[in-house]
């Protein structure tokens, strides 16, 4: 499917998908068309068996530099209708997919940008890129889940100072909270992205996929839960075809061949 706003390749050989923001000469900012590009993206992507990671990032100079504050046209009923019934469907999508889905942040992730940007259960940064909640400088809270985002990311003090006062992240900083899993130089960024995705792809699919399922649990619940959790996954999936790869080629001195 062709998408206006937006780039996706699904590839069952290597089994990666990468979605591009292709708005560049606005910053890949969200207009509407994007929002629903994304949503319908984000999905198709979710909904591809063989796919194993999935790749999110911007064409030109950076991510998203937020919502496109031009358009005039947007069909939305209020803020909260775009928020709620724009948004927050390929937030969710991204959250809930079932495979990890890698931020590749090529520069500003600003704004709404921020939040899909941390939204992403991975990133990897350019040197010269930042996250940054631009809301206060025109009188406005965080929104797309910023508000529950950063100080996840960055603890209660930290995120409140980035957010009121409109701060820069710089990957350095990321990088130093954890937020960023990687820090490369810009010119490396494409090709470190596809080798870390390539990585992932190798791995079992179905431990990534719990893996992923129990550590957004463990997000929102606590100790007890996310342990009996735990041991429900454990015993669904101990024994099964990847278990027995996987033990056959420790035991081999193999790479295994997860199919």
């Amino acid at each position: 499917m062709a998408y206006d706003t937006l780039s996706l390749d699904i590839n069952t050989e290597t089994k990666i998908a990468k979605i591009v923001l292709t708005r560049p000469d606005a910053m890949n900012a969200f207009n509407e068309q994007l929002v629903w590009d994304l949503k319908s993206a984000t999905e198709q992507v979710s909904q591809e068996e063989k796919v194993r990671v999935c790749i999110l990032t911007g064409m030109g100079r950076g991510f998203s530099s937020g919502a496109d504050l031009q358009e005039r046209d947007a069909s939305w009923k209020s803020t909260k209708d775009s928020l709620l019934n724009g948004y927050l469907p390929s937030l969710r999508a991204i959250i809930d997919m079932p495979i990890p889905v890698i931020g590749s942040i090529n520069g500003p992730a600003a704004g709404i940008g921020a939040a899909y940007a941390m939204a992403c259960d991975l990133r990897i940064m350019s040197k010269d890129a930042f996250i940054m909640s631009v809301f206060s400088n025109i009188a406005l809270v965080p929104d797309g889940g910023l508000a529950w985002l950063l100080p996840k990311g960055f603890g209660y003090a930290k995120a409140l100072e980035y957010a009121i006062e409109a701060k820069r992240i710089s990957a350095e900083e990321c990088e130093r909270f954890g937020v960023a899993n990687k820090v490369v130089d810009p010119e490396k960024l494409e090709e470190e992205t596809n080798a870390w995705a390539e990585t992932i792809a190798s791995r079992s699919p179905t431990a990534v996929r719990e893996t992923k399922k129990l550590m957004r649990l463990a997000m929102e619940k606590g100790y007890y839960e996310v342990y009996e959790a735990e041991a429900e996954i454990q015993d669904k999936i101990f024994g099964g075809d990847e278990f027995k790869e996987g033990v056959s080629a420790f035991f081999e001195k193999r790479k295994p061949n997860f199919k």
